[in-house]
């Protein structure tokens, strides 16, 4: 039974968030996932047999969550087998962690609670703050797999409200964590609720008013969350200029050869924006031309010959210089030829093919873009005889921020995280706190081929506008290209794996002030976590201390 409950688990997990059948995810299975894992794991007999469900949960939500990484080709065993692998064994021990927080009586670490003569039933007695402290269990694992080298901001629970924007707008207080405590204390109260109204849960009455007392709690959390947000709603973040851009979406194959049918797609669709530009927005035409993630396959400027002549029907170089537009796009940098060290690149390209601009990615996918121990030959044999990479990018260190003139001759500051990047928090508010006025994100997850990996990717995306009250432009191979506003809501979008091109005018919004999130970053999950770990060592200490107390000098 305990096993079937955490298979449900794991299915309702990969349900909440983005998928194939709800894109945008489910909030009533938000709400509820994690309650028949809490469960199990409550009625678990040992650490052992809860570890094993740890496996079975994290492995499944993981591969049923994110199997789209099955389509990296060749690499899937690596992408998708032992990934999910790893969140197997890594649950095993989170595991561990949410059994301590199931099964003791948290009250008791500070005082001694009344008790009554007659044991209530296995499973049913209920403890006030048990719950909580699950959440701070779940809140603070949601953030440790979230930041760092192998960082994978994916499939949080948080993620099912992200279709919500008056539930969301706490983000810019408590980081898109607060939304993950609330869910997993709505899911913790749940799987107390169960024993106590099953047949066997001697003591109902009382247990389940004790229960009500820490739901009430819960609804007065929910109620401020959602007050919040209206009145964020009802007072967006002021709109201070506006920035004219043109958007390709040239979906192309990644998996495919041909760079120049995907270069030739890209202008080819460029020029159709142009040409519509003025009848789409009322412009003349833009300030800039945005494409995607690796449109540009050779390095800019060492192949200034070959973009004048390619595409061959309408090449880079000329049509740049006839549009007098700057391109925006992304490409490789080498920095040194004869080890061949690139970096992963945004490059700015002003009408006269000059490189005003260059960004290199700061985070990498973890043994695919960098890999640790690369300097030593017997880790650079073993990824290429056994995985089948060859070689990694170079990456950035500086959160580089880059302007471009308007109509009027104002200069918008913006910065430019490259793929996942805008999934990752700390690193899209360092563009911020370097100047930025909003963020212009270029990404290529076309190699996936589902829409859920792209509207997964969206929707992490999505919460960077709402922690720093700034707007984010997504400019995708395959989708999704987007303009989503400071408040979180979409503006305009592209459907995913179609050529298409956006011809829009992004609002600049900014705030006389800073956001709590924009000046303190994650400190609601580290105070999350620092409690959850303080409360374990107050446990453990108190259970011990006899024992230290009475050892002979």
């Amino acid at each position: 039974m305990n096993v079937l409950a955490t298979i449900l688990s794991a299915l309702l997990v990969a349900f909440a968030v983005p998928n194939e059948l709800m894109p945008y995810g489910n909030a009533l299975a938000a709400l509820i996932c994690l309650a028949p894992y809490f469960l199990a794991l409550r009625r678990s007999p040992s650490y052992m047999r809860a570890a094993l469900l740890g496996f079975v949960f994290g492995s499944l939500s993981h591969g049923v969550s994110s199997y789209w990484l099955y389509y990296f080709k060749d690499f899937a065993i690596w992408t998708i087998g032992s990934t999910s692998l790893a969140y197997g064994f890594l649950h095993m021990l989170v595991a561990g962690f949410l059994r301590w927080a199931s099964v003791t009586n948290v009250e008791d670490l500070f005082w001694k609670t009344r008790r009554t003569i007659l044991k209530p039933a296995p499973h049913t007695e209920f403890s006030l703050l048990r719950p909580f402290v699950l959440a701070l269990g779940w809140t603070a694992w949601e953030w440790a797999k979230s930041i760092g080298f192998l960082a994978y901001p994916w499939g949080l629970v948080a993620y099912g409200l992200n279709n919500y924007p008056r539930m969301i707008q706490i983000v810019d207080s408590l980081g898109v964590y607060g939304l993950s405590f609330i869910l997993a204390l709505a899911s913790a109260l749940l799987a107390e609720l169960v024993p106590l109204l099953s047949p066997a849960g001697g003591y109902r009455r009382q247990f389940i008013k004790s229960w009500g007392r820490a739901a009430a709690v819960w609804l007065i959390m929910f109620a401020w969350f959602s007050i919040y947000g209206m009145y964020k709603l009802a007072n967006p973040t002021p709109v201070v200029d506006r920035l004219p851009l043109l958007l390709i979406q040239h979906n192309a194959d990644s998996w495919m050869g041909g760079e120049l049918t995907a270069l030739e797609t890209a202008v080819r669709l460029s020029r159709e924006g142009m040409e519509a530009y003025e009848s789409k927005t009322g412009l003349q035409k833009p300030a800039m031309i945005v494409w995607s993630e690796t449109v540009l396959r050779r390095p800019f400027a060492d192949y200034l010959g070959f973009y004048k002549r390619n595409p061959k029907q309408d090449p880079l170089v000329p049509f740049l210089a006839e549009q007098n537009v700057p391109l925006l796009t992304g490409a490789p940098v080498v920095l040194n030829w004869e080890t061949y060290d690139a970096t992963n690149s945004v490059i700015y390209i002003n009408s006269d093919s000059n490189i005003l601009y260059s960004y290199a990615k700061r985070h990498p996918v973890p043994f695919a873009e960098a890999i640790p121990f690369w300097e030593y030959k017997w880790m650079r044999d073993f990824m290429a005889k056994v995985v089948g990479v060859d070689g990694t990018w170079t990456m950035g260190t500086e959160a580089v921020v880059m302007s471009v003139p308007t109509a009027e001759g104002k200069k918008v500051r913006f910065g430019t995280p490259i793929c996942f990047e805008d999934a990752f928090a700390d690193v899209c508010r360092d563009f911020f706190k370097n100047g930025a006025d909003l963020l212009i994100n270029l990404t290529n997850d076309s190699w996936s081929q589902t829409v859920s990996s792209e509207t997964q990717h969206l929707v992490a995306a999505r919460f960077r506008t709402i922690e720093n009250r700034r707007v984010l432009v997504r400019s995708t191979n395959g989708g999704i290209t987007a303009v989503i506003d400071a408040e979180g809501r979409i503006i305009e979008s592209l459907p995913p794996f179609t050529q298409q091109y956006l011809a829009t005018v992004v609002p600049i919004q900014k705030g006389v002030g800073f956001t709590t999130y924009y000046l303190l970053g994650d400190w609601f999950a580290a105070f999350v976590t620092l409690l959850f770990f303080s409360l374990i060592f107050v446990h453990y200490f108190r259970t011990f201390r006899p024992f230290f107390r009475h050892q002979p000098a």
